[in-house]
Parts: structure tokens; sequence; C-alpha cells
């Protein structure tokens, strides 16, 4: 299905077949793409599966293709799924990690967090003395009450004040609490930088480069296995996995853009974000590839996306594909 909208691939040579020149039978498409019969059939069997293509007439063989904007938002959502696999994959790997390391005895870097009190305690300890910047991981479940948000929000929004930098990155399942996400959305209008991703390891909160809390194993009970790390080999790797989340996150503003998107504007969107060329775009738009640039620079800027790939999920989200 990610080879739908790649025009070097089977898939993406008929499904742009099907795309340009409207319903097509096999034998047609076998003209159109320039491929055998037997690779025409099946790349038309997987865009099948995948909903990109419907075979409209079985008795004369005739196929059509789906709008692009609906296969690009489906690439979109099955590439979300497949990270969120591979942090899958890393959480059961962190799992296994401590669960060796529990009866280890903790080294002076590392000091075991006992209750969920003790946790809320040292979260508000972290922030209170960090001087440059808090580097977040948030993700459910949570534990913490109704006034310990409260009372977070607070402390947040006086460090906040005092130039401490807030850069955090959310779980996905931020969209889904009416609470947490105007609590997210205060915090941006405040000056946090926030992204969010499909999933998320672990939970994790780093005080500039000097102490860090994580919460390797978030989904069981209470806090079991949660730990304060100081400045060691480990924080500083605990950092990269933050570094490499981030680069990874799709960044999220305070405000909706209440514009509307030109239907061009809609269509240089959808190709850039499927990987099609700054040069097939403007062919396709009848448009010079100066104007083309300026228009992709324009929409990432827009969106408060650093990447085309990041342009697309956030487009998605906004409801413009």
């Amino acid at each position: 299905m990610l080879d739908a909208l790649d025009p070097d691939s089977d898939h993406g040579r008929v499904y742009r077949a099907l795309t340009i020149r409207g319903r097509r039978r096999s034998d047609q498409l076998v003209r159109h793409t320039g491929l055998p019969l037997a690779a025409v059939a099946t790349a038309l069997a997987a865009l099948a599966e995948a909903d990109a293509v419907l075979l409209v007439d079985e008795k004369e063989d005739l196929w059509e293709a789906r709008p692009p904007h609906q296969v690009m938002f489906t690439v979109l959502r099955l590439e979300e799924a497949r990270r969120a696999g591979l942090w899958q994959a890393g959480e059961e790997l962190d799992r296994l990690y401590y669960l060796a390391q529990r009866d280890a005895t903790y080294s002076r870097d590392v000091e075991p967090i006992d209750h969920p009190l003790d946790l809320i305690a040292l979260t508000r300890q972290l922030q209170e003395q960090a001087a440059e910047q808090i580097r977040w991981l948030d993700r459910p479940p949570y534990y913490s009450r109704p006034r310990h948000f409260e009372a977070q929000e607070e402390l947040q929004s006086r460090r906040l004040a005092d130039g401490l930098r807030y850069r955090t990155v959310y779980h996905q399942a931020v969209y889904d609490d009416p609470d947490l996400f105007a609590g997210m959305t205060r915090m941006i209008d405040q000056g946090e930088s926030a992204r969010v991703l499909a999933d998320l390891p672990v939970k994790l909160t780093i005080g500039d480069d000097y102490r860090a809390l994580l919460v390797p194993e978030p989904d069981r009970a209470g806090v079991d296995g949660a730990m304060l790390v100081h400045a060691s080999g480990l924080l500083n790797a605990l950092a990269g996995v933050f570094e490499t989340l981030w680069t990874l996150g799709v960044p999220m503003s305070a405000t909706a853009d209440r514009e509307e998107l030109s239907e061009q504007d809609r269509i240089v969107i959808t190709l850039m974000a499927a990987g099609v060329t700054d040069e097939a775009i403007a062919r396709r738009l009848q448009l010079s590839r100066r104007t083309v640039v300026r228009r992709i620079t324009a929409l990432l800027d827009r969106l408060g996306a650093t990447t085309r790939f990041q342009a697309g999920v956030q487009a998605a989200n906004r409801g413009w594909l």
C-alpha cells in the first residue's frame, strides 16, 4: 500500500494510470504502464486489497482509482501505525531490560521511586530547580488527582514566565481527553513547544542535563519500576531518546487555522506528503517550479511542520485532506 503513490513502483504506475486516465481494463493498463499483464494483475490485486482501487465491473474487468487524497490519508495512517509498532517493540525491550535489572543493586546514579506521591513531589522539584529547559514524554495512564494537574499547570505557567523552556512530546491520546487537550492548548499559548506521536514507549521528564524521572513500564499499576536518574551515561541515553522522538513528532499549534485551503494548495499538500517531487507537482498543476517551492514553504510554515510527512499528518488532523 505504501507504494501506491510511488510513481516508480508497479503499484504506483498502475494507480497513476487509473488516476489520470479514469476507468480502464487490465489490458489497457498494460499499454499505459508498459508492464506485463501478470504484473498489472498483481498490482491491481494488492491495490484493491488496500482499497486504493475498485473493480467496478468484474465481467468487463473494469477498474477505477480511489481519490488520491483518501489514499494518501490511508498511507499516513499506515505509516503512523508502523512507527507505533516500532515503539511498542522498543517498549517491550525496555520492559525486559528493567525486569532483568530489577534484582540488581541500584548504583549511585539511579534511585528507585516507590510511591506515586514521591514521583509527583520529585516532578515539581525537578521543574523548580531547572535553569534552562524541561523535556517531557507525556503519555497515559495518569495516576494524579485533579488537584495535582491544576498544581502542575500553575507551576508550569510560573516557570514559563521565568523563561524556562518546556518541550513536550504528547501521546496521541491527548486528543481523546478534553481536559488534557485544553491544558495542552493553554500551555502552548504560554510558550510550551509541543509535538504529538502515535505512541510513546516510556514516561520521562528531564530537568536540564542533571536529573531525570523515568517510568519504564507506564502500563503497570502505580509507578512500579520508576526511578530518579542522576547525571550519567544513562541520562545521556535518555536525552538521546527524547531528541529522537522529538524529531519524529508532529508539531502542534495552539490555535487552529480558520482559513480555507484552496483546492490547488490541497493538491500540492497531498502530492508533497506522498513524496512527489517539486518538478512533478509543477507539471501536474502547470505551474513553475519556483511557484511550487514557494507554496510548499508557505504550507510548511502554516502547519508548523519541518518535513513533508509531518505536513501531511498535520493537514489530515486539521481535516484539510
